[in-house]
């Protein structure tokens, strides 16, 4: 994670020790700088005389170029007692399911684009007695290129139940055919049009993991440029899909619609 020490550029020379000693190191700052436009810039200012005078203020205005590591747990506020394994995602075309039906019709197969990640329970602070997680979250994010040349963000929470604490599990998330094509303009789209995928796992009002991919983790945790959020090219869960009753024991269970 990236860290800037700002002692010396803040502390000038000082008769006394005990000065110099006091304010040798101001903090550490933690900003994303991916390509997709998020600024991670600060500028430092040395004053003359008065040191004791620098405030949060100074510090956006001076120079210090930050980075975010992989991990970013600082800046994702991880809990301490839960914590789930989790794995990149991983992406496939999938193709409309043409399943025999005693019915003739003439259908020509379009392109779905699917990512998934697979998860397992790491820790708990308090195991459930049946080892079984009644019900946790995936907050999902998405952008795609479009062929305006903007980036499209879209966002999906996806409830998931009963998830056996000592099993691997799959989590997974779509894009139709009809949104891939709208948004792009191509009519096999797929993860090249992808500007990036982000994801955290939230489980008991608190986040346990995360995945990230396209950009360094926690990118969606900060102002975009040239990004615009939309909700007309929806994101879809399994359940919403051609691909509901297919490879149904990889996946995390989803909450029934009319769930609480």
């Amino acid at each position: 994670m990236g860290a800037c020490y700002l002692s010396k550029a803040f502390v000038r020379k000082s008769r006394t020790l005990s000065i110099a000693k006091k304010y040798q190191q101001i903090g550490t700052f933690f900003l994303a700088a991916p390509h997709l436009g998020f600024l991670a810039s600060l500028k430092v200012r040395k004053r003359s005389r008065k040191v004791m005078q620098i405030s949060f203020k100074n510090l956006l205005t001076a120079a210090c170029s930050l980075a975010l590591s992989g991990s970013a747990l600082a800046q994702l506020e991880m809990s301490k007692k839960n914590s789930f394994d989790v794995g990149k995602p991983a992406f496939d075309n999938l193709q409309s399911p043409n399943v025999p039906t005693g019915n003739s019709k003439k259908s020509s197969p379009k392109d779905w684009l699917e990512c998934e990640v697979k998860i397992k329970v790491n820790k708990l602070g308090a195991e459930p007695k049946d080892k079984y997680l009644d019900q946790f979250k995936v907050n999902w994010y998405v952008v795609v290129k479009g062929q305006d040349g903007k980036g499209y963000l879209m966002t999906k929470t996806i409830t998931h139940v009963n998830l056996p604490i000592d099993e691997e599990a799959y989590v997974s998330v779509y894009l139709s055919p009809n949104s891939l094509r709208r948004i792009t303009g191509n009519a096999r789209a797929g993860k090249s049009d992808l500007e990036a995928i982000g994801g955290e796992i939230e489980y008991a009002g608190e986040m346990v993991g995360f995945f990230s991919h396209g950009e360094r983790a926690g990118w969606w945790r900060k102002e975009l440029k040239n990004i615009e959020r939309t909700e007309k090219f929806p994101l879809l869960d399994k359940s919403q899909t051609p691909f509901a009753p297919f490879w149904y024991d990889r996946y995390a269970e989803l909450l029934p619609k009319n769930g609480n």
